[in-house]
């Protein structure tokens, strides 16, 4: 398994970063590696599920697993076109009525073994890094902007 941790403050209250991240089939809207998402189902928290359309190739479905309202919350993949033996990705928030500390941290494994783990050595996981500072640099532009209206 490898895994990863990567952190960004929010100039918005921990309640305005909560509502994105727990609206989960808008992610597309402020995620610049995603061309389209949307909810699956009608349910809220736990067990609520989206489709993410990477690049209109590449593709996966995400279950939400873990739920503490402005706290946390952690999405597993249930099927992908990726390589993904098994991912799931947590986010955490702490901060106060003017800041928000967002943490996402993916804990997965590639497929295919030895070659995977050589893979994700050379390749995967600096790309994957780098998804996901782009996933958090667009969590911070979609809600200071809310929070500036």
């Amino acid at each position: 398994m490898s895994t990863f941790t990567e952190t960004i403050k929010i100039d918005a209250p921990v309640a305005r970063v909560w509502a994105t991240l727990a609206d989960i089939g808008s992610i597309a809207e402020w995620n610049p590696g995603l061309v389209g998402s949307k909810a699956t189902n009608d349910t809220i928290g736990l067990g609520a599920m989206r489709y993410c359309d990477i690049d209109g190739r590449q593709n996966l479905d995400e279950e939400v697993v873990h739920f503490e309202p402005e706290r946390a919350i952690t999405f597993r993949i249930t099927r992908s076109t990726l390589p993904f033996r098994s991912a799931d990705i947590r986010f955490t928030l702490a901060g106060d009525t003017n800041s928000t500390f967002a943490s996402v941290s993916p804990n997965y494994e590639l497929k295919y073994g030895l070659l995977g783990h050589l893979l994700d050595r050379a390749f995967v996981l600096a790309a994957y890094k780098k998804g996901m500072r782009g996933l958090l640099n667009g969590l911070k532009e979609r809600t200071e902007e809310v929070n500036k209206r």
